[in-house]
């Protein structure tokens, strides 16, 4: 895979998982667009499909999901995901993939459904068990930007 179709791959996963993230998070639509100086209607967009995410749009969304896992060090499920969605998942199959999204999108739902902090992590770690394999390292923003970016200085 060439460094345009990676990528794309990348930004095509966060804009897949958006949503997902951001109720991980504890965000609305609408508190997520001000962070990034958007309308809730432009996340509902890319959350939805009907707008394609931007590579700016991209640096924007892994910037704030960065600095919300550096200063929220209450939310504890919100690395583990970015973890196993974002930085990692080019080292699964397929069928691991859609296995790490839909178990993502069941902590998302409990994550909406109000249930934070110590049990959320626990329905988390119930879910990414076999997928985990090693203690969290969360990628600092120079790790992924360099990633996405790599063909800039080419």
């Amino acid at each position: 895979m060439d460094i345009k179709d990676q990528q794309a791959a990348q930004i095509t996963c966060l804009q897949k998982n958006l949503s997902a993230i951001r109720k991980i998070a504890g965000w609305t639509s609408e508190q997520l667009g001000e962070k990034i100086g958007v309308t809730k209607q432009t996340i509902s967009n890319l959350e939805n499909g009907k707008t394609q995410m931007t590579l700016t749009q991209y640096i924007a969304l892994r910037s704030i999901i960065d600095f919300e896992i550096q200063t929220n060090k209450g939310n504890l499920v919100l690395p583990q995901v970015v973890e196993v969605l974002l930085n990692n998942y080019d080292e699964y199959t397929e069928e691991e993939r859609e296995k790490v999204t839909e178990n993502v999108k069941t902590i998302a739902a409990t994550a909406s459904g109000g249930i934070t902090g110590a049990a959320l992590a626990a329905v988390s770690a119930g879910l990414l068990a076999g997928i985990l394999n090693s203690p969290v390292a969360t990628a600092t923003t120079a790790a992924w930007l360099a990633k996405i970016l790599k063909s800039k200085g080419k």
